[in-house]
């Protein structure tokens, strides 16, 4: 039974890693915040490499789901924003007065590490598209130039993924993990970048909640986090 876990967890990370390497050779997205409130987040998302001529389909890939298609008619305009032009019957319209040439601010309610995984797929071919992985709350630990990051792979944090940067290339090092009386120190070393990662299965058997604590033991720095796993606000989701 946990191997099967194990098995469930690890096609999870996997998947969640292989989303943004749909992106169409050449092509690339950035996301500049537009605005942050203390429940949501909105972005305007910026495209290069893609046909200007196209109309694009938004599709999302929320914890717990499949993905699924969210908005259509998306046009690039000026500066590579993804828009609304509102000028054709094809094109969707902004609810914002006028609705023509309008940026659509992506607006998000995030729990803290929750990743929202967006692609952006041609309506004339669909081998053309990008896509992107957006933290609006992330949960990130420093230290002399290392950088440990937790993501929420399912609703309540029973999977997360850690990954951690800026660490000397090709050496060992050991994650510290800590939640109730359990504890645990699992060895790991960077590759030729200073990156390592690993996956984590939350929970401690008598507990529905708890928090979990991580820590990286280096030889140069050692970063630390720590994020609450159990129930979460299920209102928390998104709108376009």
């Amino acid at each position: 039974m946990v191997a099967a876990a194990e098995a469930r967890a690890k096609q999870a990370v996997q998947a969640h890693n292989n989303w943004t390497k749909q992106s169409s050779p050449g092509a690339s997205i950035q996301a500049k915040e537009s605005s942050r409130h203390p429940d949501a987040v909105q972005y305007r998302l910026f495209v290069t490499g893609l046909p200007t001529d196209s109309l694009y389909t938004a599709w999302s890939w929320p914890l717990n789901s499949q993905p699924q298609q969210v908005m259509e008619g998306i046009t690039i305009g000026k500066d590579g924003v993804l828009s609304c032009a509102g000028k054709t019957p094809e094109q969707c319209t902004s609810p914002n007065p006028g609705g023509n040439d309008d940026a659509i601010d992506f607006t998000f309610y995030p729990q803290k590490g929750e990743p929202y995984r967006l692609a952006f797929i041609s309506q004339h071919d669909p081998q053309t598209r990008v896509a992107i992985v957006l933290v609006p709350k992330p949960i990130e630990g420093r230290d002399k130039g290392c950088t440990l990051n937790a993501i929420r792979l399912t609703p309540k944090f029973e999977l997360s993924y850690i990954t951690a940067t800026g660490f000397a290339p090709n050496t060992d090092l050991s994650f510290d993990t800590r939640s109730w009386d359990e504890r645990h120190l699992i060895p790991g070393r960077t590759d030729a970048e200073g990156k390592t990662d690993l996956m984590m299965l939350n929970g401690v058997v008598g507990h529905d909640r708890g928090t979990t604590t991580v820590k990286v033991i280096g030889t140069q720095c050692s970063p630390s986090l720590r994020f609450d796993w159990g129930p979460v606000n299920l209102n928390a989701g998104q709108k376009h």
